[in-house]
């Protein structure tokens, strides 16, 4: 979807405003002036991964269809829009003549442009700069809101992933290592042990899919690259700790 844009300053390249009073520099143009001999898309995607721009933050896109020829046929372009301060950094990367400049004018510019907006000249001119605060602040909230919403979405996406609910109850083996103050060398709860004598109980722990009985839950954990995760249920663990009890110390020995 294209965004509403004001030209409000010519000068070496164009600033445009949007509706929030953010001014904002076209990409492509200020890659013509800037002289860079890359294709642009491969220079913009590049500059963005290398200095972590943000998409929404520090510039935005959309798509523009451009005509080629009398048969209506064309090209969709991406077009990116980015903030002032992007802008700079962008000029100073650059590391030329031609960026310095570019990059001073949108700092004298910037300075002219606040002495203009914060001057206010009578009450009128004063009382729509606060109007024009409130509702800029308004939609940024607005804007929030919806950003928020959909990362809410995307959890909840997530989470429907996850095959079943794990319980409060539901044990790791290093939960339950910890639980007898069990610990490696290292100091770490000692998870190979518990799973030695799961195994040893006939439990199935070794299945990288999805499985589930009476003891145990082998469930894929998203929050660790889809790592297969197993989750023991209490008569699991109640299983573990007895044998463990049994045979403490013919497993100090074996250790």
């Amino acid at each position: 979807m294209k965004i509403e844009l004001k030209k409000i300053e010519e000068g070496l390249i164009p600033i445009y405003e949007n509706n929030l009073k953010e001014r904002l520099i076209n990409a492509r143009e200020l890659h013509k002036a800037l002289g860079n001999k890359r294709q642009f898309a491969d220079w913009i995607k590049q500059r963005i991964d290398k200095y972590n721009f943000l998409k929404n933050q520090d510039f935005i896109t959309f798509h523009n269809f451009v005509k080629r020829g009398e048969n209506n046929l064309g090209t969709k372009l991406t077009e990116y829009y980015l903030t002032i301060d992007m802008a700079k950094e962008l000029c100073m990367v650059e590391n030329n003549e031609i960026g310095r400049k570019i990059r001073r004018y949108f700092i004298e510019t910037e300075k002219r442009y606040r002495l203009i907006i914060n001057t206010p000249k009578n009450i009128f001119d004063f009382m729509r700069l606060a109007l024009d605060e409130i509702e800029k602040n308004e939609q940024k909230i607005n804007r929030v809101e919806v950003i928020a919403l959909n990362n809410q979405n995307k959890i909840e996406e997530l989470k429907s992933k996850i095959d079943i609910k794990i319980q409060n109850n539901y044990c790791l083996a290093s939960d339950i290592a910890e639980q007898l103050g069990l610990y490696s060398e290292n100091k770490i709860p000692h998870s190979n042990l518990i799973g030695a004598i799961a195994r040893n109980l006939g439990y199935k722990i070794s299945y990288k899919h999805y499985y589930e009985d009476e003891h145990i839950a082998i469930i894929k954990d998203i929050s660790k690259n889809e790592y297969w995760q197993v989750y023991f249920k209490p008569t699991a663990v109640e299983e573990i700790i007895e044998w463990f009890n049994k045979n403490r110390d013919e497993i100090y020995y074996e250790i």
